[in-house]
């Protein structure tokens, strides 16, 4: 099989794998991120807030600090979490 074929299956197969794994992220979804932040959104009757929680401690543990809750606000019956990277 020639090279540039190889390469085609190749690219081919990673951007199926990045769909596949795109599909799986569930509830809570990050809204905004950044070293010193993270902002979560999820829906209550279906996500504990205590899955937010989690995962905002492990996007900061990945700067090497941890989460603090800011604040908790609603947007009609999504819940709203805004953490702090301290």
């Amino acid at each position: 099989m020639p090279s540039s074929m190889l390469l085609l299956t190749a690219r081919v197969a990673g951007v199926g794998i990045i769909v596949l794994l795109g599909g799986c992220s569930g509830p809570p979804w990050t809204l905004r991120q950044s070293p010193d932040e993270i902002n979560l959104r999820w829906y209550s009757d279906s996500t504990p807030s205590t899955a937010a929680d989690s995962v905002a401690q492990l996007h900061c543990q990945s700067w090497g600090k941890t989460a603090e809750l800011v604040s908790y606000p609603q947007d009609g019956s999504a819940e709203l979490g805004q953490y702090r990277c301290r």
